[in-house]
């Protein structure tokens, strides 16, 4: 399974991969079991940036907190620079 690392203030948190790309298959295309939304997922489950992209310019923390899972208490951005740059999420590949 992939999950986006996050850098926040308060630490580090991972989202499963799969809930960013059925995020942004939901917004364009509302039926699951279409050929288009299986092709958008598929497309977002294997690109190395794609899903980091959608999160960035088209979510706020607030729509993942909820399923965010707290990994550490390190503190690697500011409040002000939270959810601003690429920089400050990672895909990885879990087991």
């Amino acid at each position: 399974m992939k999950v986006i690392i996050v850098n926040t203030p308060k630490g580090q948190f991972s989202i499963p991969l799969s809930k960013v790309a059925e995020n942004k298959c939901d917004e364009y295309n509302s039926d699951r079991n279409s050929f288009e939304y299986q092709s958008m997922l598929e497309y977002v489950l294997n690109d190395d940036f794609d899903g980091i992209d959608w999160m960035i310019n088209n979510t706020n923390w607030e729509d993942w907190q909820d399923i965010a899972t707290k990994i550490n208490s390190i503190v690697k951005v500011t409040e002000s620079d939270f959810w601003t740059s690429s920089d400050d999420f990672e895909i990885k590949e879990t087991k």
